[in-house]
């Protein structure tokens, strides 16, 4: 958990939208590959504008604070607005990072991926159809504050309270493919004891990666023998039709914080 300037503990949260589907680029290196996913009524398709880099799970930590802080005014009774206004150094100290001159570049890097990146999905329609916008409307840097407009399709589901918490050593996960799964596991696992489970075709599927399926595999196997999910527990098995299945349940012991339940949780299709 991290403070705000005035003194009240901002704690990270992220939509539980953003944690189901894939909507980063989850490698370090820029993806100018357009993400185009669909699995039942959900459709998700993301691009860089005019060919260029699409947003990476890392610049995706804006949006954790932009949205941590939409959460932190609805609690206290202020109406949600796409308007979310704090300093580059407030940015950097809640996702970790060390304020800089370096740190300063990369973060007005990341705001212009987010900025340039074009989203196209049929989340939250009721309808049959889809919505488009970008991760952010509009930025804007002045001596080290900054200003951010956010998309009214955000703002929709932080005011509904569609939001989980997130343990605060997220930000310290150094790779892409960890993080992703860290955040389908929170969003899936929750506080339920017997947790969750994905066959791995399925988790390759949600995880649109480009990696050949035997690699993913490998990285998953890696990431149970690690065992450094925050809160959580991995285990590899094989279900009755000899598939390969990953369960995921809390682990109390690798708790850092309390969890928080989740306002709003809609099961996805």
């Amino acid at each position: 958990m991290n403070a705000h300037p005035d003194g009240r503990v901002l704690s990270p949260c992220l939509l539980i939208d953003l944690m189901s589907w894939p909507f980063f680029s989850l490698a370090k290196s820029p993806r100018h590959v357009p993400v185009r996913f669909a699995m039942g009524r959900v459709t998700v398709q993301v691009s860089g504008r005019d060919d260029g880099p699409m947003a990476t799970i890392w610049d995706a930590d804006i949006l954790i604070w932009a949205v941590s802080r939409l959460v932190a005014a609805r609690r206290r009774g202020v109406p949600v607005s796409p308007r979310v206004h704090g300093s580059m150094g407030e940015v950097l100290r809640f996702i970790g990072r060390d304020p800089g001159a370096i740190r300063y570049d990369r973060l007005r890097a990341s705001l212009d991926r987010l900025h340039e990146t074009r989203v196209t999905t049929s989340l939250r329609q009721t309808r049959e159809g889809a919505q488009g916008f970008s991760w952010l409307v509009a930025w804007q840097e002045r001596r080290g504050e900054l200003d951010l407009i956010l998309p009214q399709w955000v703002c929709d589901a932080a005011g509904r309270r569609g939001v989980l918490t997130l343990d605060p050593r997220y930000f310290a996960l150094t790779g892409g493919f960890e993080r992703w799964l860290y955040l389908l596991v929170r969003r899936h696992a929750g506080q339920q004891s017997g947790g969750w489970a994905f066959d791995l075709p399925h988790l390759y599927r949600k995880s649109a990666s480009r990696s050949p399926f035997p690699r993913f595999v490998f990285e998953i196997r890696r990431l149970v023998a690690a065992d450094n999910l925050p809160g959580y527990r991995l285990r590899l098995e094989v279900d009755t039709s000899n598939m390969p299945v990953l369960r995921f349940s809390p682990d109390p012991g690798k708790e850092s914080y309390p969890q928080a339940s989740v306002d709003n949780h809609v099961e996805d299709s």
